[in-house]
């Protein structure tokens, strides 16, 4: 074994008058090794409730979901080796979807109508909140879905998605959170003549979801909103995983392509008593404007993240970051 920070981290707590003990040392020693899964083992959540916003550096259990520095020292078993950015940490559920729905997928997934007729249908996402690049690479292809609100889709889904009274506020005219057209064979209109390539129109909806995974069904579900509200494109964006997995504790890493970043974390008590993280860059955030400006919260097992930036008709950065926060936890407030 290399021996790196990991295992001197080990050799200190082994060597510090722990050792021998009357208990199993393996889950501690399993969660600190290099390239270990994190070890299974029961997990306190605590609960926090301040009058203020708290900063947190890393580590520490908020609510429903937890933050990690990555540049802290021992390095994580699932930090990057750069060494950059920050992991939140939830405890992950895994659901079964419609089985109506999930069909209608599999046959579109196929290049088959479903049989509410829906057409196979490809799609592109709007805004800032993205899938990863990895789960770009496994698209479960032609099985996106578009509904006219988070309510219509949280039906359709049958996923206990968490709600807000906002979304029925905002305008939605001006950001269509999911953009499809058809897959495949496209059919031009007889009356089409104006001799250039013929363009089909999107199909523009304020919600809607991308199904990810390789297999004959989908793994899980990016699914997306997003509103105009009070002068700010807010998105909010949902993974719901599939299947019939016991709840696990799962890690998801961020910027940990951006070597430069350092974070802190401010944990934000929210109206319903959840508990929503909004990272800070402490290095250099205006080097990238409004990367500090969405939040993160865990809850019935599924991972949320609100984004919020100012709308104008360009890019336009006069809007300051304390406004921007401000607005965010307005968002916050409003889930149930």
């Amino acid at each position: 074994m290399k021996y790196d920070r990991e295992e001197a981290y080990l050799h200190e707590k082994l060597t510090g008058g722990l050792h021998p003990a009357g208990v199993d040392l393996w889950p501690a020693v399993a969660e600190h090794l290099p390239d270990a899964p994190p070890a299974r083992h029961p997990r306190w959540k605590l609960a926090i409730c301040l009058a203020a916003p708290l900063l947190i550096a890393a580590g520490v259990l908020a609510g429903t979901a937890e933050f990690t520095n990555l540049r802290e020292n021992p390095r994580p078993s699932f930090a990057p080796e750069a060494n950059t950015g920050y992991a939140i940490t939830y405890e992950r559920q895994y659901f079964a979807l419609d089985e109506d729905l999930l069909a209608g997928m599999v046959a579109n997934h196929n290049g088959e109508m479903s049989d509410d007729g829906w057409l196979p249908m490809n799609a592109n996402i709007n805004g800032q909140l993205h899938p990863t690049d990895a789960d770009y690479a496994d698209w479960y292809a032609r099985a996106a879905r578009g509904y006219d609100s988070w309510g219509e889709m949280t039906a359709a889904t049958g996923l206990p998605l968490a709600q807000n009274t906002l979304l029925d506020e905002g305008d939605t005219s001006t950001f269509p959170s999911i953009a499809m057209y058809p897959s495949g064979m496209i059919d031009i209109p007889d009356e089409y003549d104006d001799g250039m390539p013929y363009t089909p129109k999107f199909q523009e909806y304020p919600a809607g979801f991308i199904p990810i995974g390789r297999s004959d069904t989908p793994d899980k579900l990016y699914l997306r909103t997003g509103v105009l509200l009070d002068g700010y494109n807010v998105e909010i964006m949902a993974v719901a995983y599939l299947g019939d997995a016991p709840k696990e504790m799962a890690t998801d890493l961020y910027w940990q392509k951006s070597a430069g970043l350092t974070w802190q974390c401010e944990s934000y008590p929210m109206a319903n008593g959840n508990t929503a993280l909004i990272p800070h860059c402490t290095s250099n955030p205006n080097s990238r404007p409004y990367i500090q400006s969405r939040a993160y919260f865990a809850q019935d097992g599924i991972l949320y993240q609100v984004y919020c930036r100012p709308y104008t008709d360009s890019l336009c950065y006069s809007a300051s970051q304390e406004n921007i926060w401000a607005e965010l936890k307005v968002v916050l407030d409003g889930f149930t």
